[in-house]
């Protein structure tokens, strides 16, 4: 026999799983008072894992359609092991969120997509070490609902790899969003290589986040000043740079 004993509570804007941003919303999680001692020297790690009991979730559902894929026919089901869905057959949600501060038995974190009120029954700190993958990689599930929401994505992956967010990391954002968008129409490349100039730092942090780029792999290269260049599937787009803007040529 399993059993789970929840640890406490997620506090959150959100109650309606249907209104739940794709990234989720800023939140908190607030340990019942047996657990507080469990949260000595949490000033160590800035990030936690979560783990919450979805109690609203489907149990009975093995195959989904995952979000983000429009056409429902059998040729787009996914089994549940292979999507973060929350139907599954024990609901354990998992997500990875930043401490924003601590305040007796309450953590507020930088977003969760639990719902206000889902159980927690677990908490473990993100190790570097050991966690972060920075050569993993996926096959594309769905599409962005738009420019914006893809945009979103992309400013979380640019600021998990800089550390922060800053002007120079916000144009990285805005001119790969672009590129996504505009010239790749929301599909994954099937190759890509990125060129990009020495001198901007920033901007090199935010494009090596977002692509997963790499000297090593060969898919980073760096260029001349004021130009980004992305070599994909055979064709070449190139940006213009300036102080704070971009320009597709």
């Amino acid at each position: 026999m399993i059993t789970l004993k929840p640890i406490g509570r997620v506090r959150s804007p959100v109650r309606d799983r249907r209104q739940m941003p794709r990234l989720g919303a800023p939140a908190a999680v607030e340990l019942f008072d047996e657990f507080r001692p469990g949260l000595l020297r949490l000033e160590k790690h800035s990030h936690l894992w979560v783990l919450a009991w979805m109690n609203e979730a489907e149990r009975d559902l093995l195959q989904v359609i995952p979000r983000g894929i429009e056409d429902e026919s059998p040729e787009n089901l996914h089994g549940v092991f292979a999507v973060r869905s929350p139907a599954r057959p024990n609901p354990i949600g998992l997500t990875l969120a930043r401490i924003v501060g601590v305040n007796g038995a309450r953590i507020e974190l930088d977003r969760l997509d639990f719902v206000d009120g889902t159980p927690v029954v677990d908490l473990k700190p993100y190790f570097v070490a050991r966690d972060m993958i920075y050569s993993a990689s996926n096959i594309q599930i769905g599409r962005p609902a738009n420019r914006e929401a893809a945009r979103e994505a992309l400013a979380a992956q640019a600021v998990n790899f800089h550390g922060e967010f800053c002007a120079e990391l916000e144009l990285g954002v805005d001119l790969y969003t672009d590129f996504r968008a505009e010239v790749l129409d929301f599909e994954e490349p099937a190759s890509l290589r990125v060129t990009a100039p020495a001198d901007r730092p920033h901007l090199l942090d935010a494009l090596m986040g977002m692509t997963r780029a790499s000297f090593g792999r060969g898919t980073l290269a760096l260029g001349e000043p004021g130009t980004v260049r992305f070599e994909h599937d055979g064709r070449l787009t190139c940006y213009a740079l300036s102080e704070n803007a971009y320009r597709r040529v």
